[in-house]
């Protein structure tokens, strides 16, 4: 037994009115929105854009009954916190290090709170793209990135064994066609919501179009 019986009178009539709605002035509007987004998306990945991400852990705790120290330059810590910071590349275009603002202007760095009573820093290959030549050292109490080049989708990263556990570390600075550096929070969250977002809207107005121009026909054939 079908349970749904369909001809071709009800096809021909759903993509007549679908056809109807596209080009209609809201789907016309919803095709100009799109294209307008598409063009920003295009015109926004094909550049150098940078973010970075942090991560903070108890390196050691007195709290804790270890069975082994932390020396640090003939110093012994009872208590240390160890934040990796990792810098990326999320656009299409490389980034020469040429580019980047020299010291005394904006250069890329590691900003250092007062208070973070920074013990130690590297730069940490561990989480560094092998292909990278780059750099870590200290400028003006902040931590100076440099590099040859940052590709799409390479990353520098950075280890830093600190006494306050509260400490926020930022990477700031500037380069051609790079006005700021922002903090990574999830690109697939982004895209998702977006997509969705998006796509919930279209599904909205071409419902409400859909039910509006069956109800008039209705209207018209009695």
């Amino acid at each position: 037994m079908k349970l749904f019986k369909h001809n071709n009178t009800d096809i021909k009539k759903i993509i007549t009115a679908v056809w109807d709605f596209w080009t209609s002035k809201t789907g016309a509007f919803l095709l100009a929105v799109s294209a307008i987004v598409i063009g920003w998306y295009q015109f926004y990945i094909n550049r150098p854009i940078l973010k970075y991400e942090t991560e903070t852990i108890s390196f050691i705790s007195s709290q804790n009954q270890n069975d082994y120290k932390v020396n640090v330059k003939g110093q012994e810590y009872k208590d240390l916190y160890l934040t990796r910071l990792t810098l990326q590349n999320k656009g299409a275009a490389a980034l020469s290090g040429k580019d980047v603002s020299k010291i005394g202007h904006n250069p890329i760095r590691i900003v250092v709170p007062d208070d973070a009573k920074m013990v130690h820093y590297t730069l940490d290959k561990t989480i560094t793209t092998p292909d990278i030549t780059s750099s870590l050292h200290e400028a003006d109490g902040d931590l100076v990135i440099e590099f040859d080049f940052l590709n799409s989708d390479y990353q520098i990263g950075a280890s830093i064994l600190h006494e306050n556990p509260k400490a926020v570390f930022k990477i700031k600075g500037s380069a051609l066609n790079v006005n700021a550096i922002t903090k990574e929070w999830s690109d697939k969250q982004i895209k998702y919501w977006t997509w969705w977002g998006m796509g919930g809207l279209y599904v909205v107005l071409l419902a409400a179009y859909l039910y509006n121009h069956l109800r008039r026909k209705k209207r018209n054939a009695t």
